[in-house]
């Protein structure tokens, strides 16, 4: 709108009426070069039907419309323009997505293998004997089961005898015979009884007496034995 309103005082004050007013000889040199290039590019080169302007005014109004027809040109082909170049820049700016694939196939590794061995056989026979080492491999990293049936010293020593029996009857027989050997390792019984001494005197004696009797008679001499000393202390 600046450069309609600045072209505008240019013809006013240069006396745009030469536009469109009569003239034996009208020439691009009579207007400036500025109105020339507005002219040029116009689609109205004369006043009403092809003649001249009739009046001053009608010539300030021709070449009013001249320069808005300009304007409105250049502000549409600008503003398309830029459209048309950010476009092209977003166009060029924009980067392509690629979604790039980083799965690994499930026989990745036999694959691998597979081009690593010299390839006797196809890879269908490779990859099944390949994938049977591996998982006969990984069992053979599992826990080791340290564990002991509650039988085997049974197990150890039937595999060592002559296996004149079957197992379970010899079994039944190493267990009686472990459960035996076990009892008689516990722990001697080292308490004397209460009637030891009364025990030991009447194995000693002539046994003319029952046992109930002799103890009887035992532990009472034995007490008054006791008293007497005691009298004498």
């Amino acid at each position: 709108m600046k450069f309609a309103l600045s072209t505008l005082a240019l013809f006013v004050s240069c006396g745009s009426a030469v536009a469109f007013a009569p003239s034996n000889k009208p020439t691009d040199a009579s207007l400036s070069s500025r109105a020339v290039l507005v002219l040029r590019a116009s689609a109205v080169v004369t006043g009403p039907k092809g003649k001249a302007a009739a009046s001053k005014e009608e010539d300030i109004a021709l070449t009013l419309q001249i320069i808005m027809d300009h304007e409105a040109r250049s502000t549409t082909a600008s503003k398309d323009q830029f459209i048309s170049q950010m476009e092209e820049s977003k166009e060029e700016t924009q980067t392509e997505t690629v979604e790039i694939d980083i799965s690994i196939p499930y026989d990745a590794a036999a694959k691998l293998a597979y081009e690593a061995s010299d390839k006797s056989v196809e890879y269908e026979a490779f990859k099944t004997i390949y994938e049977a080492h591996a998982v006969a491999d990984v069992i053979s990293k599992q826990p080791v089961d340290v564990s002991i049936p509650y039988d085997a010293a049974a197990k150890l020593a039937y595999e060592a005898s002559d296996k004149s029996m079957e197992y379970a009857a010899f079994k039944t027989q190493f267990e009686a015979n472990a459960v035996a050997d076990v009892m008689s390792k516990q722990p001697i019984d080292v308490s004397i009884p209460y009637d030891a001494a009364a025990k030991l005197a009447f194995e000693a004696s002539d046994k003319s007496m029952d046992y109930v009797s002799f103890k009887t008679k035992f532990e009472a001499d034995a007490v008054a034995d006791v008293v007497a000393k005691q009298k004498s202390d």
